[in-house]
């Protein structure tokens, strides 16, 4: 896959504050709460989302997605393009190669 076919992968996902994330190894499943900006200085603009997990006694599982409450957008992205994680948008969208 090119670089410009990844972008284009990457800026077809739509995230929104109630989306659905599933963990396709352990079917955890995790709501985005919040969307935040941070300035980097060397990749400028970065987003974060704010996750809570449905089953939080599994927060300290090593192998587990759930140990993150707080997910970088893009790396949230790729592991959804790589199908690591399942999502479905609040608003109809749900990502398939």
């Amino acid at each position: 896959m090119s670089y410009r076919a990844l972008d284009d992968e990457l800026n077809s996902i739509v995230l929104s504050p109630g989306d659905v994330i599933i963990e396709s190894s352990t079917g955890n499943v995790g709501f985005l709460v919040k969307r935040e900006r941070r300035i980097d200085m060397v990749h400028d603009d970065m987003y974060f989302w704010d996750v809570k997990w449905s089953d939080e006694s599994l927060v300290y599982e090593f192998k587990s997605f759930s140990q993150f409450r707080i997910l970088e957008e893009e790396y949230l992205k790729i592991s959804i393009i790589l199908d690591i994680i399942k999502w479905q948008s609040i608003n109809g969208g749900t990502f398939e190669l």
